[in-house]
C-alpha cells in the first residue's frame, strides 16, 4: 500500500476520507434539496431539528443551538428571529429563570420535521452504509481493521530522540 508523504495518512485512508466526504456532502445536498421543496430555507430546517434532536436535559437556548451549528450568537439570533417569523418556532421565557429565553417548536416545525425526518431516513438508508465504512476505515485502520503504521512513524508510548551532532 502507497503510503502519502509528510501527511502520514496512506492512500486508502485519503480515499476512505474522500469517501466520507462525498456521501455526507450528498446527504446534506438531497436533505436541502427536500427542505427547500417544502418552502423552507435549509438553514431553518437545521435550527429546527437541533431544537428537536437536544440530548435530555439540555435547554434549547440561542446560545446552546449557536454551538450545536457552529454559528456566531448574532447570527443564529437571527435565524431563530426568520425561524420565528416563518411559523417554525417560538419564544418562551424559562419557568426556573425569567431572564432565560428558551426555544420551542410550533405546529408546524414538528410537521416539517416529520416530513424530512422520513426523507432523511430513506435517504440514510442508501448512503448510509457507505458513510460508515469510509467512517470505519478511518478510525479502525484500512482493511485489516487495525491500522498499519508507516515504517518511520514511532509506536505510540515510544519516545523518539533525535540528536545533532554540530560540527567544531
Amino acid at each position: 500500500m502507497k503510503k502519502s508523504k509528510n501527511m502520514g495518512l496512506l492512500d486508502a485512508e485519503y480515499v476512505a476520507l474522500a469517501e466520507f466526504r462525498y456521501q455526507l456532502r450528498r446527504f446534506s445536498r438531497n436533505m436541502e434539496e427536500q427542505v427547500r421543496k417544502l418552502g423552507v430555507n435549509p438553514q431553518q430546517y437545521q435550527v429546527v431539528l437541533a431544537v428537536r434532536g437536544l440530548p435530555a436535559g439540555e435547554a434549547p437556548t440561542v446560545t446552546r443551538l449557536a454551538e450545536r451549528m457552529q454559528l456566531n450568537h448574532n447570527s443564529m439570533v437571527e435565524l431563530v428571529d426568520r425561524c420565528e417569523h416563518a411559523g417554525l418556532l417560538r419564544r418562551t421565557r424559562s419557568e426556573a429563570d425569567r431572564r432565560q429565553v428558551i426555544l420551542a417548536l410550533t405546529g408546524r416545525g414538528e410537521s416539517l420535521l416529520r416530513s424530512l425526518g422520513r426523507a432523511a431516513r430513506e435517504e440514510l438508508r442508501g448512503s448510509g452504509p457507505s458513510l460508515v465504512k469510509a467512517v470505519l476505515h478511518l478510525t479502525k485502520g484500512v482493511n485489516t481493521g487495525k491500522r498499519k503504521r508507516p515504517k518511520n512513524e514511532p509506536r505510540k508510548g515510544v519516545s523518539v530522540s533525535v540528536s545533532r551532532k554540530t560540527g567544531s
